[in-house]
């Protein structure tokens, strides 16, 4: 099942936020990242093919902007 969702950058400060997307790797393959979306603004969010299956996940990070 397909599982579309939203994450946003709701913060004023100078840390930005990264999502990365993975796809989970096949019959003991390696775990390939797909795309990274970067939302570097206060209501930043993502765009619609951030989203969740059984083979794809989500990774969310933090990042500081270099002064």
């Amino acid at each position: 099942m397909t599982k579309h969702v939203r994450v946003e950058n709701a913060d004023t400060s100078d840390y930005k936020v990264v999502v990365e997307v993975w796809d989970k790797g096949q019959e003991g393959a390696e775990d390939k990242l797909a795309f990274v979306e970067n939302l570097d603004y206060p209501t930043a969010m993502t765009s619609s093919s951030v989203y969740l299956t059984s083979t794809r996940y989500l990774v969310i990070k933090e990042k500081s902007v270099a002064a």
